[in-house]
């Protein structure tokens, strides 16, 4: 089993007496409760409950480091640096590569910090390692393909899944995937996310489709109920990140527990995830 050098992600470090105070004051995870050399899933949301940036957080003796898309790094950069004030915390960018792994396959030797990836044991471990990916252009995308392959069949939202800035915690599955603590106290957004969670108000959530048709899914869609009179709700969702037969959706609750779903002209199914309770399904009628 090959390694998959994720090589468009960077890593932020944190430093400085106040880091672990500091961030605990504005992510969904505790901080506080990581262990030395752990990780954990979490987001920064922005102060209506939106996802701004999805990342790893490692704890290592000397620092905090948050392993996230290459794409956000500045725009979480700022935003640190907004609410920094006066705290002792020190950030900067680290020249390291993200390297992930099956679940069988060997941790690297040599890395800064490794552990299994907090969201599911099938999705297998992650690492950090110093300096810049050694493979080619061509080699990280076949190797990142397959890591995609691994998660969609597992049904485990990524980064490409949310819309920054519309996407709610809960629908990002984030409370049965470990990227929230519902006792760590305030951070920003937290007020949003927790009446979410305790009045049973979510309505969408990300979730693994496949197609029946033997076809791949298309590049993009909407997720409609077939032959159903449903009004407004005709469209029950929208396609997100996908490979091959597989993909994650998008999907209201009216498609939770149906028959007759298609994505454009292809007949698709919902294949509910196992590490996803059941009893997800069952919502107040006034949330219909």
């Amino acid at each position: 089993m090959k390694r998959n050098h994720l090589s468009r992600r960077s890593v932020i470090s944190l430093t400085g007496n106040e880091r672990t105070s500091f961030l605990n004051g504005l992510i969904t995870n505790d901080v506080q409760a990581l262990s030395q050399n752990g990780t954990a899933w979490a987001a920064m949301l922005n102060a209506q409950g939106r996802i701004q940036t999805l990342f790893f957080l490692w704890k290592t003796e000397e620092a905090l480091l948050l392993d996230l898309p290459e794409t956000e790094t500045d725009s979480l950069l700022k935003t640190l640096r907004r609410f920094r004030l006066r705290a002792d915390v020190h950030m900067e960018r680290m020249d390291a590569t993200i390297l992930t792994g099956a679940p069988e396959t060997p941790r690297p030797d040599g890395a800064l910090i490794h552990a299994a990836d907090p969201r599911h044991p099938a999705l297998g471990w992650r690492a950090i390692i110093p300096g810049s990916p050694a493979n080619d252009e061509a080699v990280q995308q076949r190797e990142a393909d397959a890591l995609l392959a691994r998660r969609l069949q597992t049904g485990i939202p990524g980064d490409e899944d949310i819309v920054p800035g519309q996407t709610l915690v809960l629908e990002a599955n984030m409370d049965h995937l470990h990227g929230v603590s519902w006792t760590k106290g305030c951070y920003l957004g937290q007020e949003v996310t927790a009446r979410t969670h305790y009045r049973g108000l979510i309505k969408k959530r990300l979730l693994p489709v496949r197609s029946t048709d033997g076809q791949p899914l298309p590049d993009e869609g909407t997720v409609t109920l077939d032959g159903q009179e449903v009004g407004e709700l005709r469209s029950v969702g929208e396609l997100r990140s996908h490979a091959g037969q597989h993909g994650l959706a998008l999907l209201h609750r009216r498609a939770w527990n149906t028959s007759g779903l298609q994505l454009d002209d292809h007949p698709i199914t919902l294949d509910w995830p196992d590490w996803l309770p059941r009893d997800t399904e069952q919502t107040q009628e006034k949330d219909s």
